[in-house]
């Protein structure tokens, strides 16, 4: 058994996803057969509730500019390297500034880093125009260059996040490991229980039902959802498509045929969500490989997304093009195979060895 104590960067806040992977993750390592202690470097009041972290606040303070972050950040981890001596520093989240950030306080102080990249950060600045491209461009691949070139492994979630890595450090250790999902919680159900739960959320008997969870934004696929609405319904499809979510394009969904924006919905109601659907769909214009895919699959429940960064891994069916979508939805698809790639038993192997071997480098 070996024993190892691990400071895990969540910064001055979590975002759900990772806070739902950190959780996975933990009660994945349980039964990993090493005793893993897992600080969570975290800004006070953020992070207490996580399962099987103890929360260490270094000193951590909200800045509004990057370089401002940067510099905290690396202070602070580096005053923690120093004074805890863990066995390696895990970069989970913000992959450029945090993983920037980790890096050069694991070279400061000795420490083993692993990386992980879960997003599509190095094209990012695609979707910004004038100064906020170049934000987003020196922010995601001029910062991002640090992990890339002084961890000592990098955690992609699949091929596409093997293939960025890759083209920019050919001579990096790279582990591929998607995300785990909890299947207790997104499990199938029988055709008779699916029924009655669309029935108690309200959901039409008579229309096929589409849902959609995700930040109401552009860049998340929204203006393709709108424009595929109307197209349906002009078209006569009997649909109802719900939005679970929020941000900017509440109202203009809400004006949509066919459309109807639920708002934020309790995580430990989502289950029902999904398997009350008939389709879900995920139109996300930039994507790593979505927890909202996986979930859904695991409840059996089958997937449309746009093929970007790693979703089309994990999807019934994916398209390249918008004028696509609309025909993909009203086919037929079987929900997608969670196959060994997501076995659990896999995931616990790769994600101990992942560290244990990372922090064999010190």
């Amino acid at each position: 058994m070996t024993e190892l104590r691990v400071g895990v960067v969540g910064g001055t806040r979590l975002p759900g996803n990772v806070r739902t992977f950190l959780e996975n993750v933990r009660r994945l390592l349980t039964d990993a057969g090493h005793d893993l202690n897992c600080d969570l470097l975290i800004r006070e009041g953020c992070g207490e509730d996580v399962d099987g972290y103890t929360p260490v606040d270094p000193g951590l303070s909200e800045t509004e500019r990057a370089i401002g972050t940067l510099r905290t950040l690396t202070q602070v981890v580096t005053t923690y390297a120093n004074e805890q001596e863990p066995d390696l520093l895990w970069q989970v989240t913000k992959f450029p500034l945090h993983g920037c950030a980790t890096t050069i306080a694991g070279r400061r102080t000795g420490t083993p880093v692993l990386t992980r990249f879960a997003g599509d950060n190095f094209n990012e600045f695609r979707f910004s125009e004038g100064v906020s491209a170049v934000k987003a461009f020196a922010l995601n691949n001029l910062f991002g260059r640090v992990p890339v070139h002084g961890s000592e492994r990098v955690i992609v979630l699949g091929p596409h996040g093997r293939s960025e890595i890759k083209r920019r450090n050919d001579d990096i250790p790279v582990t591929e490991i998607p995300q785990p999902v909890d299947r207790e919680k997104f499990s199938p159900v029988p055709a008779e229980r699916e029924r009655e739960l669309a029935r108690e959320l309200g959901f039409p008997d008579e229309e096929r039902i589409f849902l959609t969870v995700g930040r109401l934004t552009e860049r998340k696929g929204m203006r393709t959802l709108v424009e595929t609405a109307e197209e349906l319904y002009g078209c006569g499809e009997p649909f109802r498509w719900y939005v679970i979510g929020d941000g900017p394009m509440r109202p203009e969904l809400a004006a949509t045929h066919g459309v109807e924006p639920l708002g934020r919905v309790d995580f430990v109601a989502m289950p029902d969500y999904y398997r009350a659907a008939d389709l879900v769909v995920h139109p996300s214009l930039i994507e790593g490989l979505p927890n909202v895919l996986l979930e859904a699959a695991a409840c059996g429940t089958p997937t449309v997304a746009r093929n970007v960064g790693d979703s089309a891994t994990a999807a019934s069916a994916s398209f390249e093009d918008d004028a696509e979508l609309a025909d993909l939805l009203t086919g037929e698809h079987d929900p997608a195979t969670l196959g060994e790639r997501f076995n659990p038993d896999r995931l616990r192997e790769a994600y101990a060895d992942a560290l244990v071997e990372t922090a064999g480098k010190k």
